[in-house]
């Protein structure tokens, strides 16, 4: 078949099958990837993965990632850090503590492949996080900036320590280069706000000149693989830096109308293309589980949605107003396409192979439909409309 044909059959069905999933509020994310795995080797065999495939898959994680970046602030994270680091601990670094030790000393599975496995199977997605955060209204109260903030600093630490992990020989500077980067990013962050005026009236300027938006558009994309090139360099993951290159493309920035035009424009090739091709081309790499595998699976799943649930409830039930405690912890409990990220990450540099891939994928979408089923009639929807934007 040739990549033409691939690419349209994969993204049309994917489409369909996204919003069909979306229409019975299941994250579209699962049906895009069950799209890759039906035609795919595993069920169908009408596409195999390829280096082509590939390369498509990896610009648009690009693209993904770069959007996740520009819809965070560091304003959004430093304003809750407190509460936000404890949920932080409640929903990911305490319950993948807990699946390292277990899946290592039980499958014996080697360590830096568990902690792969663990951390992509345990990881709160801030892709499927922030649309249920959307779809009820909840940055309007304190409760859904918290989890978002914890998620944003998740999603970091869940990078940081994938990065290290696929590359242990350069973990040491991985590390000590990420968090110099973090600083500089802070301090860039802090001069731009401080200049606000003038760096939007840069942007503002060249918005008006004609093809302004072109250029724009391109010092954005391009500061984008810039960052990501510095620190792939480092020995850290090109997706890292997309992430911290959108962080720090913000209205503050380029100024609301801009910021606006930015996110509509990257969200509408996000969910039209990069997205639904990105998920159902890694459904092309996942094969149907065996005996052992399905074990795993099932470990990695019960030890995510027992532990992290139950500790993201009690800490919810003492922390949080004005929101059900469990649909905190439903919320929390939402995997996707940081997960299979890092997946994707660590299978095309060797570090897992296609069973703890499928293993994660499946542990991905499992969790992905047991944990935002909590949430349902919860009583949101009135918690919402009690603090109006």
């Amino acid at each position: 078949m040739s990549i033409i044909l691939a690419v349209l059959l994969l993204l049309l069905v994917a489409l369909i099958v996204g919003e069909a999933f979306e229409r019975v509020k299941l994250p579209a994310v699962v049906g895009e990837i069950i799209t890759g795995i039906v035609f795919g080797p595993t069920v169908l065999n009408l596409i195999k993965p390829s280096a082509v495939l590939s390369g498509f898959s990896e610009i648009s994680l690009f693209f993904i990632v770069l959007l996740i970046g520009v819809e965070v602030t560091t304003e959004t994270i430093t304003r809750n850090v407190k509460k936000a680091a404890l949920f932080c601990l409640t929903s990911f670094i305490v319950p993948v503590i807990a699946m390292i030790i277990v899946t290592a000393g039980l499958f014996k599975i080697p360590t830096q492949t568990a902690v792969i496995v663990c951390v992509a199977s345990g990881i709160p997605s801030i892709s499927i996080i922030s649309v249920l955060i959307s779809r009820y209204n909840l940055l309007n109260i304190e409760a859904g900036r918290v989890i978002l903030s914890s998620v944003i600093i998740t999603d970091i630490i869940g990078f940081t320590v994938a990065s290290g992990f696929s590359n242990p020989s350069k973990i040491v500077i991985g590390v000590f280069g990420i968090i110099a980067f973090l600083i500089v990013l802070f301090l860039i962050d802090f001069q731009i706000r401080k200049h606000s005026a003038l760096v939007s009236h840069v942007f503002e300027s060249l918005r008006a000149r004609e093809r302004g938006e072109k250029v724009v558009f391109g010092i954005v994309i391009t500061s984008g693989l810039l960052i990501a090139s510095l620190l792939e360099f480092l020995g850290v993951t090109y997706v890292l830096g997309a992430f911290f290159a959108g962080m720090l493309i913000s209205d503050v920035v380029v100024g609301e109308v801009l910021q606006g035009i930015l996110t509509r424009t990257l969200r509408r090739l996000n969910d039209s293309f990069f997205i639904p091709l990105f998920f159902s081309i890694a459904g092309l790499s996942t094969t149907l589980p065996d005996a052992q595998l399905a074990v795993l699976i099932i470990v990695l799943v019960a030890l995510s949605c027992v532990i992290g649930g139950i500790l993201d409830y009690f800490y919810a039930r003492k922390s949080l107003r004005f929101i059900s405690p469990l649909s905190v912890a439903g919320i929390l409990g939402g995997r996707g396409a940081v997960g299979v990220v890092i997946a994707t990450v660590a299978l095309d540099a060797g570090i897992i192979n296609s069973n703890y891939f499928t293993a994660i994928i499946f542990s991905t979408v499992i969790t992905s439909l047991i944990m935002p089923s909590l949430i349902r009639g919860r009583g949101i929807e009135q918690v919402s409309e009690t603090f109006p934007t």
